[in-house]
């Protein structure tokens, strides 16, 4: 997986430094190959509900690719984003490490759910799996579409972070005086 990240790395190269966040093109490509590996996982659930054994482990092997293209790319668009980023910038108030921090905690969950997806099939090619029995592939394809779900959010933010003009995020100003207590009459008047 991250081989293939790492020959896109050689082979594309990077962005210069900038002080604007860019989304990596990788980032894009990633989503295609999700999208297609829901599909894929969902033709997968459709097959072995119906009991065809051997469209149902093919599937579950095309959702694996595509899931293995995916965090190859994705990893790339990382790499590819955090070399992206200008030295001059301060990473704690920078709108970039915003978008980072979104984009390798989704990573995470999705290597956890890459990792079921593999259970699952390995699972599969052990004949586990029926018409009666496939708790498993549901539940990889429920994680599989609530990350893409995710991820579509993610995408979301970072649209909005490539439309922000300044260079950090602006902080609300925190106001010196402490505003007077409100007139209460006293406990013992009461």
């Amino acid at each position: 997986m991250l081989l293939l990240g790492f020959s896109f790395a050689i082979f594309f190269g990077h962005p210069a430094p900038t002080e604007t966040l860019h989304l990596p093109v990788a980032f894009q490509f990633g989503t295609l190959f999700l999208a297609v590996g829901s599909l894929w996982l969902h033709d997968a659930h459709t097959n072995v509900r119906l009991e065809r054994q051997s469209r149902f482990r093919r599937s579950l092997l095309y959702a694996l690719a595509a899931a293995t293209l995916f965090v190859s790319v994705q990893s790339y668009g990382m790499w590819a984003l955090i070399r992206s980023i200008s030295p001059q910038l301060e990473m704690q108030t920078s709108i970039h490490g915003m978008v980072i921090m979104f984009a390798a905690i989704h990573a995470m969950h999705f290597i956890v759910a890459q990792s079921i997806l593999l259970w699952v099939t390995l699972s599969a090619f052990a004949d586990r799996y029926d018409h009666e029995y496939y708790w498993g592939v549901t539940f990889a394809g429920w994680c599989w579409h609530v990350l893409g779900i995710v991820w579509i959010g993610i995408l979301c933010v970072f649209a909005i972070a490539a439309n922000h003009d300044g260079k950090q995020m602006k902080t609300l100003p925190v106001p010196l005086t402490v505003p007077p207590a409100m007139n209460l009459p006293e406990p013992s008047a009461l």
